[in-house]
């Protein structure tokens, strides 16, 4: 695993707090970044500049009155996914490093992403699975016994049917902060495996991994969630933590993912402890039989049949651009991205600080996804992640953008990339955004879908 020294930026431009705001936008916009460590005469950091931070702020502005003096900060050698975890919980998109009160580095998410192979849940802050995996491979390359333990939510289809999605997400926040919570990073590793599943993966023997397990469990029923009048619980499922002895030849997926089948497993044996049932459904009302229409004359043979009027055509599901644009001032810059749905158009802005090409990329892919999510139902959105901007040899540059697709039902992760053609960085990527869009949009069950009312309205 690469450390952050592996992926920093060394060549550090930094700002004096008592420079002004006007030297900050333009040193990150010679330097094409969105961030620049406050320095004081001492050579310590004080704060940090954001492109954020400056926005609407008069250009004489002394740094120090506008600067963060709270942000995350790591030693050279962490790894990449312990930082990437630090960020996730700061809210954070740069990460300074020091060694020994010394500033040595400065790191973006787009700096991790591309050496980190996965992606963390927007919802939450936890890691998917693929990071827990990934943490258990180590602890037993490291000859380390692990436990899984497997948590699935108990009718948790009933949180969002009886008082919707926004309730439903928070028991999800919750359940997963109370997990964090209760267990300790030098000892587990926690994430969201699935829908309302979660799994930690500890160092913990047999027994101390249940005494755990309970623990959480307790933690979880005692959690007060805003507009739900009811508890939440979960069942759990548990495997490993029992080997007393080296492994003979082992295979490390193998292991890690038979552990997590019988945790699983495990938790569904036991699932009907948890469950309450939900009232049945009134019986429905007896309604009055219809009364036939009087028959209608038969149309001569010859005469060619009426259209029957049909409900609006649902609009194709694949999106279209159709333009993109970009305005820009000393400060700022607004991408509008229009786009095509069937003859249906959808348009969106996004407005911020003009902070070099990358910025203006981030803000042309969250004009496309605000775009893209006005094409859909209310309750379904999409997020982006990261963009990239990356070199793929003979000249050729490559856009890539990571989206985050939510439903009522489901979260799911895209990547999406487009080749930049004619230096049009732009479009490549409104396209990249599309291109996992249209993937995961075309994915969504038509029952979840509903077609669209002659008088749907789209503002721009």
């Amino acid at each position: 695993m690469k450390t952050l020294r592996d992926v920093m930026t060394k060549d550090v431009v930094w700002v004096s707090p008592s420079a002004r705001v006007k030297t900050a936008v333009i040193l990150m916009k010679q330097n094409r970044i969105g961030a620049l460590p406050v320095v004081d005469a001492g050579s310590q950091v004080v704060g940090l500049i954001t492109q954020e931070s400056l926005l609407g702020e008069p250009e004489d502005t002394a740094i120090a009155e506008v600067m963060q003096t709270s942000f995350p900060t790591a030693p050279p050698e962490t790894r990449i996914r312990d930082a990437a975890e630090e960020m996730i919980r700061a809210g954070a998109g740069h990460l300074v490093v020091m060694e020994e009160d010394r500033l040595v580095g400065i790191v973006s998410r787009t700096d991790i992403f591309p050496d980190l192979g996965r992606n963390f849940d927007p919802l939450t802050g936890l890691p998917w699975a693929d990071a827990m995996r990934e943490w258990a491979m180590e602890a037993l390359k490291a000859h380390r016994e692990i436990a899984v333990i497997f948590y699935d939510l108990d009718d948790y289809g009933v949180f969002n049917k009886k008082y919707g999605h926004v309730v439903g997400d928070s028991v999800i926040r919750e359940v997963a902060r109370a997990i964090r919570e209760g267990t300790n990073p030098e000892l587990e590793h926690v994430c969201r495996y699935a829908g309302d599943e979660f799994a930690v993966v500890s160092l913990r023997q047999a027994d101390e991994a249940r005494a755990l397990a309970e623990r959480l469990r307790d933690s979880i029923a005692k959690l007060e969630v805003k507009d739900l009048p009811v508890g939440v619980s979960a069942t759990y499922g548990i495997a490993g933590g029992r080997r007393t002895r080296e492994r003979d030849d082992v295979h490390y997926a193998a292991t890690i993912d038979d552990l997590i089948t019988r945790a699983s497993k495990d938790c569904e044996a036991h699932k009907s402890r948890n469950l309450r049932k939900e009232p049945p459904a009134p019986a429905a009302e007896p309604q009055p039989a219809p009364v036939p229409e009087p028959a209608t004359p038969a149309a001569p043979a010859s005469a060619a049949p009426e259209a029957t009027p049909s409900k609006k055509e649902r609009p194709s599901p694949r999106l279209r651009i159709r333009s993109v644009s970009i305005t820009t001032t000393d400060t700022q810059a607004t991408a509008s991205v229009s786009l095509l749905r069937g003859e249906r158009e959808y348009v969106r802005e996004s407005r911020g600080f003009s902070a070099g090409g990358r910025g203006v990329l981030r803000l042309v892919a969250e004009a496309a996804a605000g775009a893209a999510s006005r094409s859909m139902e209310p309750d379904h959105a999409i997020i982006i992640d990261d963009v990239l901007l990356h070199d793929v040899g003979s000249e050729d540059e490559v856009v890539t953008v990571t989206i985050t697709f939510i439903t009522p039902r489901w979260t799911a992760r895209q990547v999406g990339s487009a080749v930049v053609r004619r230096g049009d960085q732009f479009r490549a990527t409104a396209a990249a955004v599309l291109a996992a869009a249209n993937r995961l949009i075309e994915s969504v069950p038509q029952a979840e879908t509903e077609e669209y009312e002659d008088n749907q309205s789209v503002t721009s």
